[in-house]
């Protein structure tokens, strides 16, 4: 697919703007991709915490049609960092905000969630900014790839635009899926708003007609409008076509799953480096990852407050929310810790009820536990280097980063078999694995565990064996060279 042009486009992008993984993503593949000769171009919405250095305006005024009504942005130009890669940032009142979000989360159902519909909005009018972008500033697009519910309205007003312009009927839509759970549904006014028409779409018209309610769920019109879809893993791409996990979308997943693919995300290689990460009290290589990742264990047991011996230390580093596995996780430690001589040390900020219950394990266990309900890059990173084992108990993960960047330094993964945790984990190989959601299930796998540090022959290997695995964005970049390749 030499020098055909691609477009990504999303809501967040590292290092410019990041709230979660997506930006990682974003800031990471194009650069794999480049590496491959494909001519990719991003755009993101230029928010008000975006440094305005080195930002070069390209076009004024663009008009677009909303609410009935004409409103105008502005086209900027950057460059991703110690790239050559443009990023083109939209420009518009809704976006000058520091935050990606200006509301919360609303929980639909335990998992399920959406945002305000300000949000909606604002990226309902950045999906159309998008299109007209590419209009206004005459690109030739071979893959306009979209991602997550902020801008799954792309391929719709791709659509709609191929009717009137004949540029557009040549560009074909991909929509990456991060986590179904995280949906863009609003009223059946946000159509009226975008001056969309739903009875030239076929999608569009499908949920607007549909029979859930006076409901439009942007995700629901990606999944029914894109020319393909993937997902962050092969085996959430098979999970979510089931009613487990299809967050009320399976059966249109399923209508579309000859047409559905997953691809494992990749790892910033040089961001998680062991042998440069400048946050970690000593540095190594799988050379002598025994020596010194001693000294970052003993590092961490030093700051944490935690006696300084030879017990296994387990760490967590994430989100404290029900997805992570934590109502079947709590419990399980709670028996383990009373009977076996270990340490634990825990890393996020959450629901409060999770965040109270590792506060109380700390106040039992004061020599074993120590719970920093707090977000720090560098003591995540003290952790993935001084722990032995890194735990992964998520009820659903539809890639997961922590499993690979544990793995990176040598930590060896305590993980559920689901979405990407099955994909890139091994039982008994390159870390340990359960099926079973249960805490039963979870308590064992621990105690595995636990027998393994005690034997230094196996547990050496297994480290071996996690520090060789290959989760570059090289190897994921030729797989989205595969599937751009089909689409054309």
């Amino acid at each position: 697919m030499k020098n055909n042009s691609v477009v990504i486009t999303a809501a967040e992008l590292a290092p410019l703007v990041k709230v979660g993984g997506l930006g990682d993503v974003i800031g990471s593949l194009p650069k794999a991709l480049n590496k491959l000769n494909i001519n990719v171009k991003l755009i993101i919405p230029y928010y008000g915490s975006i440094n305005k250095k080195n930002v070069k305006l390209v076009k004024k005024r663009i008009s677009l049609e909303i609410e009935d009504k004409k409103t105008y942005f502005d086209v900027y130009k950057t460059k991703l960092p110690k790239t050559s890669i443009n990023i083109f940032l939209i420009k518009h009142k809704l976006f000058n905000s520091k935050n990606i979000y200006t509301g919360k989360r609303k929980y639909i159902n335990k998992t399920k969630y959406s945002r305000g519909i300000g949000d909606i909005e604002r990226f309902t009018l950045f999906s159309k900014a998008v299109v007209e972008t590419i209009k206004e500033l005459k690109w030739k697009v071979d893959i306009l790839h979209c991602h997550d519910w902020h801008t799954a309205l792309v391929p719709t007003f791709v659509d709609e635009y191929s009717l009137l312009h004949k540029n557009f009927k040549n560009i074909k839509t991909l929509f990456t899926i991060h986590n179904l759970a995280n949906q863009g549904i609003s009223g059946l006014d946000i159509v009226d708003y975008a001056d969309l028409h739903q009875n030239l779409t076929p999608a569009l018209m499908e949920d607007y007609y549909d029979k859930d309610g006076d409901k439009i769920d942007a995700m629901k019109v990606g999944i029914l409008s894109a020319d393909y879809i993937n997902t962050v893993s092969p085996t959430y791409a098979k999970e979510i076509l089931t009613k487990e996990y299809g967050e009320g979308l399976e059966k249109y997943l399923q209508r579309r799953k000859k047409h559905l693919i997953g691809i494992v995300n990749g790892l910033d290689l040089n961001l998680f480096n062991p042998q440069k990460d400048k946050y970690i009290k000593k540095q190594y290589s799988l050379k002598n990852v025994f020596r010194n990742k001693l000294v970052n264990k003993e590092y961490l047991q030093k700051t944490s407050k935690l006696p300084i011996k030879d017990v296994p230390v387990l760490g967590l580093v994430t989100r404290l929310v029900s997805q992570k596995g934590l109502d079947i996780l709590i419990p399980a430690l709670k028996q383990i810790l009373k009977k076996e001589n270990i340490q634990l040390v825990v890393l996020g900020t959450g629901q409060p009820e999770y965040e109270n219950e590792f506060k109380e394990l700390e106040k039992l266990y004061p020599d074993k536990v120590k719970a920093n309900i707090t977000f720090s890059i560098d003591l995540a990173q003290e952790i993935y280097a001084g722990s032995d084992f890194f735990l992964m108990p998520s009820r659903f993960e539809p890639c997961g980063l922590g499993q690979m960047i544990a793995m990176r330094y040598g930590s060896i993964p305590i993980a559920r078999a689901t979405g990407g945790l099955k994909d890139t984990v091994k039982n008994n190989n390159t870390g340990f694995v359960f099926s079973k959601y249960n805490i039963t299930n979870m308590k064992k796998v621990i105690l595995k565990s636990l027998t393994v540090y005690s034997n230094k022959v196996k547990m050496k290997k297994m480290i071996r064996n996690i520090m060789k695995e290959d989760f570059s964005w090289d190897r994921s970049a030729k797989e989205y060279l595969k599937l751009y390749n089909k689409l054309r």
